[in-house]
């Protein structure tokens, strides 16, 4: 699967308005990032800080980054101080900017469809299917999975394509290399990368 169109997925997941269900949401919010990268992008040469502006106001008031942080952190997060966790929280928001603008610079228009999923049980979590339409290629089917917070918003914390949950991938990478080499070096690696 192309990486791009994974990274571009990825985007999908920074969605949540207290009153939306997920599915609204995804597209309310995919509908106006996508607009404002064509408009941009059109030429294909958009500069790197436009797109970090577009995902920062866009993409990051909607991604739960603490809950997605807390979870990167796996076994760590016992006894973590909280200054540590605040730097790290702050290093993994600049990381997923950087990765999404990034991402976004390589877009050319691919067409996409959401797909309205029921709710789980409990209604605290919720999936939404989006397919992106490939003209060279087949369609990418991807799975956002949602949760809401106790103020009613829903957020994205992980998406699974191709049966591959990508918080679960990045997680045992962060788990590990904090093993290593400890959480001071990790944060200052993904501010490195921001």
């Amino acid at each position: 699967m192309n990486r791009l169109i994974i990274v571009l997925a990825m985007l999908f997941s920074a969605f949540s308005f207290a009153s939306d269900t997920p599915y609204q949401l995804i597209t309310k919010v995919g509908d106006d990032l996508f607009t404002d990268i064509k408009a941009v992008n059109k030429d294909g040469k958009a500069q790197p800080e436009v797109m970090k502006n577009i995902v920062r106001s866009r993409l990051m008031p909607h991604i739960d980054v603490k809950f997605v942080s807390f979870k990167l952190l796996g076994k760590h997060i016992k006894g973590l101080q909280r200054a540590d966790a605040v730097e790290f929280i702050d290093a993994v928001d600049s990381y997923l900017v950087t990765t999404y603008a990034n991402a976004l610079l390589q877009y050319k228009g691919q067409k996409v469809q959401f797909e309205e999923l029921p709710l789980s049980g409990d209604n605290e979590f919720a999936t939404v299917k989006v397919v992106i339409k490939e003209t060279t290629g087949p369609d990418i089917d991807m799975h956002f999975k949602f949760r809401q917070s106790k103020d009613g918003s829903w957020k994205v914390y992980d998406m699974v394509a191709e049966g591959i949950s990508l918080l679960s991938a990045k997680q045992k990478e962060i788990i590990s290399r904090i093993s290593e080499v400890g959480l001071a070096q990790v944060t200052q690696e993904l501010k490195n990368k921001a």
